[in-house]
């Protein structure tokens, strides 16, 4: 059988391997001279060290997978080329759909409400997103409304002005308007917002899974409780 290497696979083939890591590199294109300080985007910084955003992907790695054309018998091998923003969203979208196919039936069974938090501007805020989550357990508690789950994502906007949305979900909750205790401000710092979701978790979490233009140095960009209850 001979072997040929082609940038695509023909539609007459069979898959033999899945993709295998081929090589990887540092982006040519990327440098500390194309990183945006957010200390130099915004009047004042509260961060514990200096954060940047990158929007062009350090690392280039290349995957390789090998077919057999069903018509010739030709060994065939297509390349994928990924970096570290397109790794970092696929690793973001499982995360995501993890905890949708979790909570999505619990919701529509009306076992359970989600409330959709929003904290603004990232660099102004008193505490970090690890701190913060402490204190939003701690509210839910405080109303007998203990927290069976959660996700938050970052967003990194073109203005730069990077925010946090937070999804909590807890037992089915029946109210006119949310308790003023659920509104962060006071803790965070700067602008929060809280809703419930009316429309189904991935409704409010689409936008967010398929932007991988700009990535936040030193600071993660999504992270989901270690139980879902």
């Amino acid at each position: 059988m001979s072997k040929v290497l082609q940038n695509s696979v023909s539609t007459k083939s069979i898959n033999v391997d899945s993709y295998h890591f081929k090589s990887r590199q540092k982006n040519p294109e990327w440098s500390t001279e194309k990183l945006v300080p957010l200390r130099a985007c915004l009047i004042r910084n509260n961060a514990e060290f200096e954060v940047y955003i990158s929007r062009t992907p350090k690392w280039l790695t290349r995957f390789e997978k090998e077919s057999v054309n069903i018509d010739s018998g030709e060994v065939v091998y297509s390349d994928y080329l990924s970096d570290d923003f397109k790794a970092s969203r696929n690793r973001k979208i499982k995360t995501v759909e993890k905890f949708c196919n979790f909570y999505e039936p619990l919701y529509q069974a009306r076992e359970v409400s989600l409330l959709f938090h929003t904290f603004t501007r990232m660099n102004y805020s008193k505490q970090d997103m690890r701190r913060m989550l402490d204190n939003v357990k701690i509210r839910y508690g405080a109303l007998k409304r203990e927290i069976r789950g959660y996700i938050w994502v970052l967003e990194i906007p073109e203005t730069n002005h990077v925010h946090y949305h937070l999804i909590v979900a807890i037992d089915r909750y029946e109210v006119k308007e949310i308790p003023e205790q659920l509104k962060f401000d006071d803790l965070w710092g700067q602008l929060t917002n809280v809703e419930f979701i009316k429309k189904g978790i991935r409704v409010y979490l689409s936008k967010y899974l398929y932007k991988s233009n700009a990535k936040l140095l030193h600071k993660r960009s999504y992270a989901i409780s270690r139980k879902l209850l």
